[in-house]
């Protein structure tokens, strides 16, 4: 049983299964839209979840296996290989998984992935494709993506309205203008996510060549300064939404998320200007799980301040679905 658990714990870490509130936060807006029409069915949600998050997690270990083969190809050993952050394809670096186990787990979820994905073309029409096709094609171009300062954006997409408007459009065979409006608010808070994360990694990306929308703006005060206009755009498409009769008045819930926006802009600041700041989880500003263990690691300047943008990305998806259904 401990040896299963472990297997278990491992297939999580290298596949990034902590990554998956990502995917969670499409869902629920997906859902709350969906609920309400006459072709919903749980069953078919709970497939398309199955589904969008077995691909999510794909699209982690693909990109993992692509750097690592990449810097097989330049002369490094497996041992000797950094990336941003020490814990990216750690299991394959340390060879807990062989490059031939990872491309076997590889076919096995995009296999599965795809027998979801010819299910929806037959239940809601030919068109699920399109959006399978079109993700999948941004997820295969996604690892060279960063030399186009591309890498935001893309995944900005694939989370933002191709999953929402793919998802809803498996679910019911229509749709919906006003889900279109609010999935560009998904992609500006997904965005607020990477380029958080990417600031932080803005040293590492420069050595290793990667061009990511931070270095794009030229400095780090300025991708901080691009922090805050991303989250205004948030918030604003879901306000003109309600004025314009679109949205749920309800929707304004995503408003309870401007504590962790205003920390997570303030500690940004702090990242550039100050380098003492002593780090202290609030309730308010949303989970942190494992601190003590990343406190012992003494990376909890990088994974408060990333786990701040996870969680405004999360939980503005979730008030924004709940206000919807009210």
């Amino acid at each position: 049983m401990d040896k299963f658990l472990l297997k278990c714990k491992n297939l999580a870490e290298l596949t990034r299964f902590y990554s998956l509130s990502m995917t969670l936060a499409s869902c629920f807006i997906i859902f709350s839209y969906a609920y309400y029409s006459e072709k919903f069915s749980l069953l078919n949600f709970i497939l398309l979840l199955i589904a969008v998050c077995i691909i999510h997690l794909g699209g982690n270990l693909f990109d993992c296996y692509i750097d690592v083969k990449t810097k097989l190809k330049q002369g490094y050993n497996l041992e000797n290989m950094k990336f941003s952050t020490a814990e990216k394809a750690r299991l394959i670096r340390n060879e807990t998984f062989s490059l031939k186990q990872v491309e076997i787990i590889l076919a096995i979820l995009f296999s599965i992935g795809t027998i979801i994905g010819i299910y929806f073309a037959f239940f809601a029409g030919w068109k699920v494709l399109l959006f399978a096709l079109f993700s999948g094609i941004l997820i295969l171009f996604y690892p060279i993506s960063s030399k186009f300062y591309f890498a935001e954006t893309i995944i900005g997409l694939i989370f933002g309205p191709l999953m929402i408007m793919g998802g809803y459009y498996a679910l019911t065979s229509d749709f919906n203008l006003n889900l279109f409006l609010l999935s560009w608010a998904i992609f500006f808070t997904t965005i607020i996510l990477l380029h958080t994360h990417n600031i932080m990694d803005w040293e590492f990306d420069i050595k290793n060549n990667k061009n990511t929308l931070a270095i794009l703006l030229g400095n780090k005060e300025k991708a901080v300064q691009a922090i805050k206009w991303l989250i205004i755009l948030s918030y604003y498409i879901v306000v003109f939404g309600v004025l314009m009769g679109l949205f749920n008045p309800y929707m304004l819930f995503v408003f309870l998320t401007l504590p962790i926006a205003t920390k997570l802009y303030e500690s940004m600041i702090d990242y550039i200007n100050i380098k003492d700041v002593e780090f202290k989880p609030r309730w308010y500003w949303g989970i942190f799980e494992n601190w003590k263990e990343i406190q012992a690691q003494k990376t909890d300047y990088f994974m408060f301040r990333f786990y701040l943008a996870r969680n405004f990305s999360f939980f503005f998806a979730l008030f924004a679905a709940l206000g919807a259904m009210l």
